[in-house]
């Protein structure tokens, strides 16, 4: 970002920020008091949420600060070769929809991790997810958003970044601890709108400054800067495929690539990651599920209009700025030696949106922001307190977990602001390519765990742990090797000594770890015993209308934690009354003394208003629930007969109309994609 277009808001625009800040203070006040006064509740709403919220929540949860500014300037950059990413996320929505929320919905599960334990049994695989879970989350997503929102806060707006951000973070953290994924998937449906709208205003004020679609065709190969035109090398010089979302042969995205190996991380990110299927299992219905991912599917074709077509526009209308190549003068620009394409959103909103619009469009990029870290911090509190709390307190109630889990939130605050020095220190430097690297590293072996577990039957624990850690030390192996050397500027590009290995594109590399380490999960566990059937029923696609239900693998004694799908002595009982999650029980005297806190018989003290609004906070104003009753996770509440509805009701989901529907619909988008791949290829310039 850049310092010199920072600008003084207009107090239209001022007006417009306190309306969006107003609107949703006042919506996630009012949805944080839906569904919030049980485990159920606070993390998957009670599992009662219309499709609209959830596909908007996907989107919401998806699009964060940093694809405004990253799509923008990559789009500034390179052309719409990038918009490929998001083109294909549409296929991934359909795979997570048909294939593997199906078999979420009928486990029951509030994580993913929590699945992979059902699925193979033993500890440490799921031990591993969550912990890896919890990193990313922490370290990636939380630090990429907050890198971007920030800067642009404080560049852009001359805000001060430590008040701002802070101010962000606090908000974002009172919707998730009061009311929980409710409030977080209404908040987002509210700033998906507000999303849609400044950015679809910005685009078509873009479009209409530069003359329209062919006139960006025309312009954008010569939107270089003054300094470029005089230097005898192609840095600063747009990629001749400029116009064309399909690259074969592309140094840097490869259409192949982008198809094959991000789909592979997007198995992971679509289908395995807590943050995207915590909002599907939110909703009321499978239909309601795959609805919703039709929804987003919808609303993930609108990045390539709304964020790479006006970075285009961007690059033309502001070439000096965004085009530049040499270090000296891009530093002088935005500080930055690497390249100032980052800048061409703000650019944007600050030179051509007119008053009051230019502080909606600047409530965007916050409610982008916010809509991010709540669905990060809701997502980290689940995993946290399902597959790691209760690890050390099986038996604990209700209103413990539903404390834990807000005060995990709080944590994960606290970390979110010790991180702004350090994302002020990083601008121009390459942490942020460290940290995104390391997620195409470490998902390809991941999405081989799920989609092997959800596919094949004879997939064991022991396939799927040694699958997982062959990945993760090649991964690791690959990230040291690359990142031991420097990247040379393009200047210097000539002078690069680096192996061709390391250089060898990340998406390709995707594509053969996640080969690498699915061969090693399926001869590891052909080499081993089969779990037995009654260990997995209704686990895989083909066995969802199995009426038997799975009974818990044990779980062998010692540091491994390995499963144990072979022993004698099986156990008589079933994951509902498995003894890995907490039976109601009388509470202990430790809980008894926690739960005193709250009953007093004062009602006009200071104190008891404390304890009301803590109370309230913590979803434990009832009385009801206060009276020492455990509660488990919701497949554990149900009896034998109202668990052969749930494996009913998937099958006749499987033949209702809304489905058939759904499945039509999903058949219609898909084309549509087809359509735009095809369309926005330049077919002359792809054969030449």
């Amino acid at each position: 970002m850049v310092a010199i277009i920072g600008t003084a808001l207009h107090w239209s625009d001022v007006l417009v920020l306190l309306l969006y800040f107003l609107l949703i203070l006042g919506f996630g006040f009012w949805s944080s008091c839906k569904n919030r006064g049980s485990v159920g509740g606070y993390f998957l709403a009670g599992r009662s949420m219309h499709f609209i919220p959830v596909g908007a929540s996907l989107f919401a949860s998806n699009i964060g600060s940093g694809h405004f500014i990253g799509l923008t300037g990559s789009g500034a950059s390179g052309g719409i070769a990038v918009a490929g990413f998001e083109i294909s996320a549409v296929h991934w929505l359909m795979v997570l929809g048909w294939l593997f929320v199906p078999i979420y919905i009928k486990a029951k599960v509030f994580t993913m991790p929590q699945y992979i334990k059902m699925r193979y049994g033993g500890e440490r695989i799921r031990v591993y997810l969550t912990c890896l879970a919890l990193t990313l989350s922490i370290f990636t997503k939380i630090s990429v958003d907050l890198y971007s929102g920030a800067i642009f806060l404080q560049q852009a707006l001359n805000w001060n970044l430590y008040a701002s951000v802070i101010a962000l973070i606090l908000l974002a953290a009172f919707f998730t601890v009061g009311g929980g994924l409710t409030a977080v998937i209404w908040t987002d449906f509210i700033q998906t709108v507000v999303m849609v709208i400044s950015a679809f205003i910005l685009m078509i004020i873009s479009f209409v400054k530069v003359g329209g679609m062919q006139q960006i065709r025309n312009l954008f190969p010569y939107a270089v800067a003054y300094t470029t035109l005089h230097n005898t090398t192609e840095c600063g010089v747009p990629n001749q495929n400029y116009f064309s979302l399909i690259r074969p042969f592309d140094a840097d995205l490869p259409w192949f690539g982008i198809l094959f190996g991000n789909g592979v991380a997007s198995i992971w990110y679509w289908s395995c990651d807590q943050v995207i299927v915590q909002r599907t299992l939110a909703a009321k219905n499978l239909t309601h599920a795959r609805a919703g991912c039709l929804v987003a599917g919808i609303l993930k074709l609108l990045p390539l209009f709304l964020m790479v077509f006006p970075g285009m526009i961007a690059r033309i209308l502001f070439p000096d700025e965004i085009g530049c190549a040499d270090p000296d003068v891009c530093y002088q620009v935005c500080h930055s030696r690497n390249g100032c394409n980052d800048i061409a959103y703000p650019l944007l909103v600050l030179r051509l949106m007119p008053n009051a619009i230019r502080g909606l469009t600047l409530a965007c990029m916050i409610a982008a922001l916010m809509s991010s870290l709540t669905s990060i911090f809701n997502s980290s509190s689940t995993i946290f307190t399902i597959d790691i709390w209760q690890r050390f307190r099986r038996n604990a109630h209700d209103w413990e977990l539903m404390v834990i889990g807000r005060v995990f939130v709080m944590i994960l605050v606290g970390i979110s602001i010790l991180w702004i020095p350090i994302i002020r220190a990083a601008q121009g430097a390459r942490l942020f390519d460290y940290i995104q690297a390391v997620q195409s590293f470490l998902a390809p072996p991941v999405a081989a765990c799920y989609l092997l577990g959800v596919l094949w039957k004879r997939i064991n624990e022991e396939g799927a742990f040694w699958g997982l850690i062959s990945g993760l030390f090649i991964g690791i192996f690959r990230f040291i090797w690359e990142y031991s050397y420097t990247a040379m500027p393009c200047q210097f590009e000539h002078l690069d000594k680096r192996p061709s290995v390391v250089r060898f594109n990340f998406l390709y590399f995707s594509v053969l770890l996640f080969i690498i380490s699915g061969i090693v999960t399926i001869v590891v566990s052909l080499l081993t015993k089969p779990i037995p059937e009654k260990y997995i029923s209704g686990l895989t696609i083909f066995d969802l209308d199995n009426p038997e239900k799975a009974i818990e693998i044990p779980t062998r004694p010692g540091c491994m934690h390995k499963a144990n799908a072979y022993c004698d002595d099986e156990q008589p009982y079933s994951f509902e009354n498995s003894s890995s999650y907490n039976i109601g029980q009388s509470p202990t005297e430790t809980e008894k003394k926690a739960l005193q806190f709250f009953e007093t018989d004062d009602s006009t003290g200071i104190c008891f208003y404390l304890k009301t609004a803590f109370a309230w906070i913590c979803g434990l104003e009832k009385n009801d629930q206060l009276d020492g009753q455990s509660i488990c996770l919701d497949r554990n509440l149900h009896d034998n007969t109202s668990n052969r509805r749930s494996i009913t009701s998937i099958r006749d989901d499987h033949v209702s109309s809304w489905h058939k529907q759904c499945s039509y619909v999903a058949i219609i988008i898909l084309a549509l994609c087809a359509f735009v791949w095809a369309f926005f290829t330049d077919y002359r310039i792809r054969l030449s």
